[in-house]
């Protein structure tokens, strides 16, 4: 049987395709795991930015818990002036996060249509749940 195959192979070229098939399958598979390792790579320095910010807010509302009381004297103005800006340095940071993003708009692919026929998936098109 094993002689059978060999036989087909080399008549067929079987082998020469199995091999190129599996080239091709292996590098298809690298490169789905090169961008699954990208994705994640993405995914941490999102939630790292994030903790960063939230650590930074949280030591703002800090601060401003312990100048809750009372007038403010020109150092504790220094201090509150330090922080708007720290806020709006912060604020600048969370808006560039997303500044020039877009997501790409996938548009449908339009399904041909047969001449005399209604559209397919209109209303008239009873095959696609039409009334």
């Amino acid at each position: 049987m094993i002689g059978v195959w060999k036989w087909l192979q080399d008549r067929l070229g079987i082998a020469e395709v199995s091999h190129r098939q599996e080239c091709m399958m292996g590098k298809f598979a690298d490169e789905m795991d090169d961008l699954r390792r990208r994705i994640a790579g993405l995914g941490e320095a999102q939630a790292t930015s994030a903790a960063n910010l939230q650590s930074a807010i949280t030591g703002l509302e800090e601060k401003i818990a312990d100048l809750q009381n009372g007038d403010l004297d020109a150092e504790q103005q220094a201090l509150v002036d330090g922080m708007k800006a720290d806020v709006d340095a912060l604020r600048d940071a969370a808006n560039a996060a997303d500044d020039g993003y877009e997501p790409p708009v996938v548009e449908p692919a339009p399904v041909p249509g047969v001449e005399g026929e209604p559209a397919p998936g209109s209303v008239e098109d009873r095959q696609r749940g039409g009334i």
